[in-house]
């Protein structure tokens, strides 16, 4: 959870968005509304932080994560796209771990309010960086709406002249109360173990008593996840797996940006397309992911 404490009012943009940045220099967006608070910060279109009214925190944020607007920041939503996990064979070699969106800052494109909800859109293009990475025209728009529950949709466009290929994640940090207290229902009973150099295992039972990073095959998943502190309900769509993360004690202690009790309160659990069924997009066209939660 980040300290609204740490956030310096900048100006007033609408009812319940105001301009802030963190101490560390981070430009944030602070969403304030009778059912909800939530933290956007433009650098990385990275949803920070969403608590309901009355509620426990839904998302991690370690506490040791960098906000400097310089680094990938280590828990919310990040936004991992065109690849997920390593920079994959056909991008080549040695370039940003998830991509490159969630190292950029991107534009606040418009704010909308009504009764029930707020609505962020956000939006980054190709520039002299990215297409040194990735050589395609693109347009990305994510569009995190806050309220009594949560959506998150990120669409890419193609602006260019020909085809792209890409995976992705919104690749969320959820609070949980200890891992013991965690039950995830919904999953299919066969996953690839990325510990186990993917190998398909087959299990009936979810239990979060070790280090796991876990690719279940399904597309459109509906998923159950008691955290400790509340139950919610996962949709996600346009994905073609659910993956499952936690790095358990040794795995954190390897990452500076992971505190050392941080693995104790956290699980990734995600929207996914992975590098195995990739997604085309042709020019002039678009595909969109989204989660969307609820308690």
């Amino acid at each position: 959870m980040i300290d609204i404490a740490s956030l310096t009012l900048q100006r007033q943009l609408t009812g319940t968005v105001r301009q802030v940045q963190h101490a560390q220099g981070l430009p944030c967006l602070l969403i304030q509304r009778p059912e909800c608070e939530a933290v956007v910060s433009l650098y990385g279109g990275h949803l920070l932080h969403f608590t309901p009214r009355g509620q426990a925190p839904w998302l991690w944020l370690s506490q040791d994560a960098l906000l400097d607007g310089q680094h990938a920041i280590r828990g919310g939503i990040p936004v991992c796209w065109p690849w997920f996990g390593p920079s994959p064979e056909r991008v080549g070699a040695g370039k940003p771990q998830h991509g490159f969106a969630r190292n950029k800052t991107w534009q606040l494109d418009g704010i909308s309010e009504d009764a029930d909800s707020t609505l962020i859109h956000l939006s980054l293009s190709d520039d002299a960086e990215t297409l040194a990475l990735w050589p395609f025209a693109f347009e990305l728009q994510l569009d995190i709406k806050v309220g009594r529950e949560l959506t998150l949709q990120l669409t890419c466009c193609n602006t260019g002249d020909q085809p792209f290929t890409y995976s992705g994640a919104l690749h969320t940090y959820f609070n949980i109360a200890e891992v013991s207290q965690v039950s995830l229902a919904g999953l299919p009973h066969n996953y690839l173990d990325k510990l186990a150099n993917f190998a398909p295992v087959n299990s009936d039972h979810f239990a979060l008593d070790r280090a796991m990073d876990r690719v279940y095959l399904q597309e459109d998943a509906r998923l159950s996840l008691s955290t400790g502190h509340q139950t919610l309900q996962l949709e996600h769509r346009h994905s073609n797996a659910s993956v499952v993360w936690n790095p358990w004690q040794e795995g954190a202690a390897k990452m500076g940006d992971f505190d050392d009790a941080g693995w104790q309160h956290m699980l990734c659990v995600e929207p996914a397309i992975t590098e195995d069924a990739p997604i085309t997009v042709l020019p002039d066209e678009e595909h969109s992911l989204s989660v969307t939660m609820r308690a």
